[in-house]
C-alpha cells in the first residue's frame, strides 16, 4: 500500500469497526472470529491502539476475551458507548447515540432509523424525545403514493436524527 492509500485504508478500517459497534452496543455481539479478523485488518491498515493489537493477536483458546477487548477498542477509538444503568434511560441514550452516528455520517440514515424504531421506539413507546423519527418514517411513504427520491428520504431522516440529538440529553458520565 502506498502512503497516499494509508489514510483511506485507516478510515475504511475504522468504519468497519464502527459498523460492528452499531449492533454491538445493543447486544448484537459478533463472533470472536469476526472481531479478531476486523482487528487484524485494522492493524494492517495502520490503525493503532493497544487493545486493537491485543484483539487481533488472540489465539483460538483466548476467544472469550474478544468481547471485552472490543469494548476497549471502541473506547480507545472514541466511539465507545456506555449507557446509563436504568433500562429506559439506556434506551434513550442508545437512540441518541445512533442518531449522533447518523448525523456524523457513520451510520446510514435508513439503517439508523430502523435501529432506533425497532430497538428503542417499539420497546419504549411514544415519547416526545422520539417523536421526530417516529413521525418522519410514515411520512416517507406519503405524497400520493409516488416514490420519493432517495436524497429526499435521506435528508428527512437526517433532520429527524438531528432533532433527536437535540431533544435527548447526553448520558451523564459516571464519576
Amino acid at each position: 500500500m502506498s502512503t497516499s492509500d494509508a489514510p483511506a485504508a485507516v478510515a475504511q478500517a475504522v468504519r468497519e469497526l464502527r459498523e460492528t459497534a452499531h449492533a454491538w452496543v445493543d447486544g448484537g455481539h459478533a463472533d470472536a472470529e469476526v472481531l479478531i479478523a476486523a482487528a487484524q485488518r485494522a492493524v494492517m491498515a495502520g490503525v493503532d491502539t493497544p487493545s486493537l493489537w491485543h484483539l487481533g493477536a488472540l489465539s483460538r483458546c483466548e476467544h472469550d476475551e474478544a468481547p471485552e477487548l472490543f469494548g476497549r477498542v471502541m473506547d480507545e477509538l472514541g466511539f465507545g458507548f456506555h449507557p446509563p444503568e436504568g433500562y429506559w434511560e439506556g434506551r434513550l441514550a442508545l437512540a441518541r447515540w445512533w442518531a449522533s452516528e447518523i448525523v456524523d455520517g457513520w451510520l446510514d440514515p435508513a439503517e439508523g432509523a430502523s435501529l432506533i424504531l425497532h430497538e428503542v421506539a417499539e420497546a419504549y413507546g411514544r415519547c416526545a424525545e422520539l417523536d421526530p423519527l417516529i413521525e418522519a418514517v410514515p411520512a416517507l411513504g406519503e405524497r400520493g403514493g409516488r416514490q420519493r427520491p432517495p436524497e429526499e428520504i435521506t435528508a428527512q431522516l437526517l433532520r429527524a436524527a438531528r432533532e433527536l440529538v437535540a431533544r435527548i440529553p447526553p448520558p451523564a458520565r459516571p464519576c
